[in-house]
């Protein structure tokens, strides 16, 4: 765990760079993709490597995946409207001039569910139940998502408040994870949420629109602590709301099933047999 850990840690130091330099001159849309790619999918391999020499399937969907699935997109959707609701509430809120329908955005859609896909099947997919088999579900859960948040201090992220969200995040789609013994749900949720604020309402970046663009062109102003900052949404109290708010009744609610627990002790016998296993 820990030399998986440090793994993943210092490519996340040093990948960002290799990426940059073999982007080269590319510029917009085609240099983030390219940076996507270098980055996230040999994330996605080591990820896949190191669940499959630890007796796990990294992808398996789990329990209901249609339904995991549905549950996850709804959750993440509702997840960024009500964040954005609430700086809407506290007058940080703005429409800016960009935004409509554009071919890049499918080319966005890609690029986000590549990166999802890649994080997803590193914490949630092989970290997580591989953590379950020594210290149980709900402390894996919790101790992977205190990683998720760190890691991304690798990535640039060092606002206080954007780290527990980070860490509220990675416990949504890791109790997402536990509860059907697969990433489908975690998956969809951490996609929705993404692409939502990305690609439908612009919000990410703050102000503006991404290089693939955006439906809506909503900017944060303002408080630094609604959103009117560089960081955004995700760096805001209405995140860290909405994601309690999110959080409060999947928490209370009762587990259904075997989950990761099992799952993670029984080298996957409960998941779905399916090879194809995401804020």
């Amino acid at each position: 765990m820990v030399t998986a850990l440090a793994a993943v840690a210092a490519w996340l130091w040093f990948g960002p760079r290799i990426a940059s330099e073999l982007a080269g001159t590319a510029t917009g849309a085609t240099s983030e993709a390219l940076f996507t790619v270098l980055v996230f999918g040999p994330l996605l391999a080591f990820a896949l490597a190191g669940a499959a020499l630890s007796g796990l399937p990294a992808w398996g969907l789990g329990q209901r995946p249609l339904h995991t699935s549905g549950q996850g997109l709804a959750l993440g959707l509702g997840g960024v409207l009500l964040a954005t609701g609430y700086a809407a509430l506290a007058g940080t809120l703005r429409h800016g001039t960009a935004g409509g329908i554009s071919l890049a955005l499918l080319a966005g859609v890609l690029v986000i569910a590549l990166q999802v896909a890649a994080e997803e099947t590193m914490f949630r997919g092989w970290l997580q139940p591989l953590l379950a088999r020594v210290v149980g579900t709900p402390l894996a859960v919790g101790g992977i998502a205190i990683a998720f948040a760190a890691l991304h201090v690798l990535a640039g992220t060092s606002d206080g408040v954007g780290l527990i969200n980070l860490m509220l995040g990675g416990v949504l789609f890791g109790v997402l994870a536990a509860r059907s013994g697969g990433i489908a749900g975690a998956f969809a949720a951490h996609f929705a949420w993404n692409a939502t604020e990305q690609l439908v309402l612009g919000l990410d970046p703050n102000p503006g629109v991404g290089s693939f663009g955006a439906l809506a062109d909503l900017d944060l102003v303002g408080s630094p602590r609604w959103g009117g900052s560089g960081e955004g949404l995700n760096a805001s109290w209405a995140m860290a709301i909405a994601l309690c708010v999110v959080l409060v009744p999947i928490l209370l609610w009762p587990f259904r099933g075997r989950g990761q627990d099992a799952a993670s002790m029984t080298a996957g016998r409960n998941l779905s047999p399916s090879p194809h296993r995401p804020t």
